[in-house]
C-alpha cells in the first residue's frame, strides 16, 4: 500500500471516529437534557385524599432514585376525567403520567369520555390497593353492618349516605351494597370524598364509605366508628374489623392505584419507568408509612395491570347496568 492511500485512510479513519465520538456526545446530551426534564405526574383528584397521598409518597422516591424532579399535579373533576383528558392529550414522551384508580374503570360505563380509557394510555405500572371501609357517625346505635341494615329498614328514609359525587367510587359501591342488603338508605352527594366525611363526623350524614387512609383522622378522633371491610380481607392495622364476606354480603369495593402514560409513549420509555416505579414500591419504608394508613402498596407486572383494568371496567359496568348507574 502506498504512502497516499495509507494516509488518505488514516485520515478517513480520524474523521470517522470523531463522528462517532460526537454522535456520542449529542446522545449523551440529548438523554441528559431528557432526564433534567421534570417528570409530572397528573393526579385527577383534589390534594388530601387516597390517590394524592399514595401519588406524593411514590413520587419523592422517584425523585430520589432517577435525580430529576417528580411533581404532582392535581387536576380534579367530574370524577377525574378532567385529569384524565389531559393527560391523554399529553406528548408521548414519558415526561407526563397519569395515576389512574378505580374510579377510571367506573367512568366508562357512565359518562361520554374525550378519551379511551383503553386506547389513549399505555399501562405502566400496579401500585397498590386500599380497603374501603363502611364508617357511621359514634352517635348511631348500631355497631355492626347487620345492625346497620336492619336499622336502616326499621327507620326509611331516616338514614343518610355521604357519596363523594355522581357515579363517583362511593356512589357505585353504596348502590351496589343497597342492591345486594336491601338497606335503605339516602344517597347525599357531595362535591369530593372530604366534604361528606366532615359532615358524617358532625352527624349531618349517618355513614359513609371510604378509604381508611380518608378515614384514619376521624376515627382517632373517636367522631366515628367502623363497622366493616369493603375488601376481600381483614386489616392488620384494625384487625377485628370483618369483611362484608365475611358478614356474607357479596361486595369488593376495594380501591387500588397504578400509573398510566399517554398512548404512543416509546416501548423502551414506558419499561424503564415500569422498572423504576417497580423498584421504589419494594421500600420498607414507604410500605411501612402507608400500611400505617391502611394501603397495601404492591406492583405487578405490565400484563397483569392491564389484565386487572379490564376485568374491572366490565365488573363495573355489570354493576353500573345492575343498579340504573349506567348512561
Amino acid at each position: 500500500m502506498t504512502n497516499t492511500k495509507l494516509a488518505i485512510r488514516r485520515k478517513v479513519l480520524r474523521y470517522t471516529l470523531s463522528l462517532c465520538g460526537l454522535f456520542a456526545f449529542a446522545q449523551g446530551w440529548a438523554q441528559a437534557e431528557e432526564s433534567s426534564q421534570p417528570l409530572q405526574i397528573i393526579v385527577p383528584f383534589a390534594p388530601g385524599g387516597s390517590n394524592d397521598i399514595v401519588g406524593r409518597a411514590v413520587a419523592n422516591l422517584l425523585t430520589a432514585r432517577l435525580h430529576r424532579s417528580v411533581i404532582i399535579e392535581n387536576k380534579p373533576g367530574a370524577g377525574g376525567t378532567i385529569g384524565s383528558e389531559k393527560a391523554a392529550r399529553a406528548a408521548p414522551n414519558g415526561n407526563t403520567l397519569l395515576l389512574i384508580s378505580s374510579t377510571f374503570t367506573m367512568n366508562p360505563s357512565v359518562m361520554k369520555l374525550n378519551y379511551d380509557p383503553v386506547d389513549s394510555f399505555v399501562p405502566v405500572a400496579m401500585l397498590g390497593q386500599g380497603p374501603s371501609v363502611i364508617a357511621v357517625n359514634a352517635s348511631l346505635p348500631v355497631n355492626s353492618i347487620k345492625e346497620l341494615i336492619s336499622y336502616t329498614k326499621e327507620n326509611p328514609g331516616k338514614v343518610n349516605f355521604g357519596s363523594s359525587g355522581v357515579a363517583s367510587f362511593q356512589h357505585f359501591a353504596i348502590e351496589l351494597f343497597k342492591l345486594k342488603t336491601g338497606a335503605d338508605l339516602t344517597v347525599v352527594q357531595y362535591r369530593g370524598g372530604a366534604p361528606a366525611l366532615v359532615d358524617l363526623a358532625s352527624g349531618n350524614v349517618q355513614v359513609a364509605l371510604g378509604s381508611l387512609i380518608q378515614m384514619q383522622p376521624y376515627i382517632n378522633s373517636g367522631k366515628v366508628k367502623i363497622l366493616s371491610i369493603a375488601g376481600p380481607e381483614r386489616v392488620a392495622l384494625i384487625p377485628d374489623i370483618p369483611t362484608l364476606k365475611e358478614e356474607g354480603i357479596d361486595v369488593d369495593a376495594s380501591n387500588w392505584w397504578g400509573i398510566m402514560a399517554p398512548k404512543g409513549t416509546p416501548s423502551k420509555v414506558v419499561q424503564s419507568l415500569h422498572e423504576n416505579i417497580n423498584a421504589v414500591l419494594s421500600d420498607s419504608k414507604l410500605k411501612d408509612s402507608l400500611a400505617s394508613e391502611g394501603a397495601q402498596i404492591q406492583g405487578s407486572s405490565r400484563e397483569d395491570f392491564t389484565k386487572k383494568i379490564t376485568a374491572e371496567t366490565d365488573r363495573w359496568a355489570t354493576v353500573a347496568r345492575q343498579t340504573g348507574l349506567s348512561r
